[in-house]
């Protein structure tokens, strides 16, 4: 008489295969779940950067009077279309906006990231321009240090300003 049913080894050997796929999948959706948080991460530093880097690309376009001040590699100051003497710069890790001329400074990025670079560099042209150099990064326990580096050159709208 013939006995219907799995053998032991069958029984053995299917839960191996299962336990196998099981754990392959398993460490495919903890990457995938670790790779999302990265780029959220990358994101919100990226977000807060262009922010920043916005904000100082509509001003420095618009604005005449580069340097007016005295302006370092780390600071950069100009008259904007409201004729405020404004001030941009470094401090603490942090970039930061002053439109009373250096009195008061409001910071522009946000506390988690650091600021590691900040360069402006006006090179001697006839058409006055600026290029910013900035390099950011955040740490976080979960998924280490995102670093972030951002370059652009603005130049003014109207020539003789």
């Amino acid at each position: 008489m013939k006995q219907k049913g799995f053998t032991l080894i069958e029984i053995i050997v299917a839960i191996g295969i299962f336990t196998a796929v099981i754990t392959m999948a398993l460490a495919t959706f903890l990457n995938i779940s670790n790779v999302q948080r990265k780029a959220g991460a990358l994101r919100a530093v990226n977000d807060n950067l262009n922010f920043a880097l916005e904000m100082m690309s509509r001003e420095i376009r618009a604005g005449k009077n580069y340097c007016a001040n005295l302006c370092s590699v780390s600071s950069f100051n100009l008259s904007n279309s409201q004729n405020e003497n404004v001030v941009y710069r470094l401090n603490s890790s942090s970039i930061e906006r002053s439109s009373d001329g250096g009195n008061t400074f409001l910071r522009l990025t946000s506390p988690e990231i650091k600021i590691d670079n900040l360069e402006f560099i006006f090179p001697a042209s006839i058409q006055p321009r600026v290029t910013i150099v900035l390099n950011g990064s955040v740490s976080d326990p979960k998924i280490g240090e995102l670093i972030l580096n951002i370059q652009t050159t603005i130049s003014q709208r109207k020539l003789g300003q």
